[in-house]
């Protein structure tokens, strides 16, 4: 059994103990300021991979201290420092890479930490791990899974991705506050499953509406004007700063031209140095529960990217049909953080691998692959 330090931002409702004291949880709707409030922190999850299990250390969740508002003089005390000062200081003394993790429909906030460490043990990566949760019921059942929980998580990871967008922002001015000696030059990854997907799409939206003053740049004969960044597929400048190294997106419940729409994903390539796109036909929870009965269209995480033509070549489409076993995914869903032969493809992928060195696929022609490795009995059984 392993313990792992699972840090992280959350814009869920926060509970507290009996008359206001300390928050002991987070709870399924949206939290202050129509939750665009954020709280940061850490918790412990004590993980066996022989079992399969995970599980937060009783106790172990920690919130940062905030306090924004005081008397004349004061100096705020602002918990997003404290946990971005945690991780920096590892990913520059120990050289450890920080994966961030976001959680998909049909999770508590438990789950979603528990979640977190599991992955990380489970990729075997030697690196932090960092949780966005944003608010989700957690109340997986047996199939057919709630259909009322989908449409309440649908709405609240929406709602989440300005929430998504501001914590960025506020990495962003946490690292440009820093002095050049004091940054740790250690990249950051994104991985999103599922619904979480759609709140990254909304976090993309916000951070195009919302312009980064730190992305400004002096001119000789005029005031600063905004920096852009071009991908060589789409010619049109937008400002958008590259946050993640690799952006991970497994079972995505994101419809599938997302890519080509400027209202999706059309503009997240230049958020990251590249988007890996994980799919299967056999996806049960999007090929019923949102294509079918949510009327959502073709998705993502069913088919791939609609066109692979026109959008940015930083995006590449791997089929993971041939490797899951429905034995151990009934939903095809989950195939991310249970069979060894996905995870060995995204541990390649996070580990800056050149997609057509990567082990076990075959090319299908214009940024897509299958893995073509034969199935292997899982470590983990399916969990929520």
């Amino acid at each position: 059994m392993a313990a792992v330090t699972v840090y992280f931002a959350t814009n869920r409702q926060p509970i507290t103990e009996a008359g206001g004291g300390r928050i002991i949880d987070f709870g399924s709707e949206l939290g202050p300021v129509g939750g665009m409030s954020v709280r940061f922190g850490s918790a412990q999850v004590d993980v066996d991979l022989k079992a399969g299990t995970q599980r937060l250390v009783p106790g172990s969740l920690s919130v940062a201290d905030e306090t924004l508002a005081g008397p004349a003089g004061f100096a705020p005390k602002v918990g997003s420092r404290t946990i971005f000062d945690a991780l920096r200081e590892d990913m520059a003394k120990e050289g450890r890479p920080t994966l961030v993790v976001v959680h998909g429909f049909s999770n508590s906030f438990e789950n979603a930490i528990e979640r977190a460490g599991w992955i990380l043990a489970f990729y075997g990566i030697d690196a932090n791990v960092f949780a966005f949760s944003w608010p989700s019921r957690g109340s997986a059942g047996p199939i057919p899974l709630p259909y009322v929980d989908y449409v309440h998580d649908r709405g609240t990871a929406a709602a989440s991705g300005p929430a998504m967008a501001r914590t960025m922002r506020i990495l962003h001015d946490y690292v440009d506050s820093l002095p050049e000696s004091n940054r740790c030059r250690q990249p950051i990854h994104l991985l999103c499953h599922s619904m979480g997907n759609f709140a990254l799409r909304h976090a993309v939206q916000a951070l195009l509406r919302l312009p980064d003053t730190s992305l400004q740049t002096a001119t000789p004969t005029g005031p600063a004007r905004p920096m852009t960044f071009v991908d060589r597929a789409d010619p049109d400048p937008v400002i958008i700063r590259r946050t993640f190294d690799q952006i991970v997106l497994a079972a995505a419940d994101e419809d599938d031209d997302a890519f080509d729409d400027e209202h999706k994903f059309k503009y997240l390539p230049r958020l990251g140095r590249s988007v890996t796109v994980y799919y299967t036909e056999r996806d049960w929870v999007l090929n019923t529960l949102s294509a079918k009965t949510k009327f959502n269209g073709p998705r993502l995480g069913t088919d791939g990217p609609d066109n692979m033509g026109p959008i940015s070549d930083k995006v590449s489409a791997v089929d993971v049909s041939d490797v899951i076993d429905f034995e151990e995914d009934v939903e095809s869903h989950q195939y991310y953080r249970i069979f060894p032969a996905v995870r060995d493809d995204i541990v390649a992928i996070l580990a800056g691998t050149r997609p057509d060195q990567i082990a076990n696929r075959q090319s299908l022609g214009g940024g897509r692959w299958r893995l073509t490795l034969a199935r292997r009995p899982s470590v983990a059984r399916r969990r929520g």
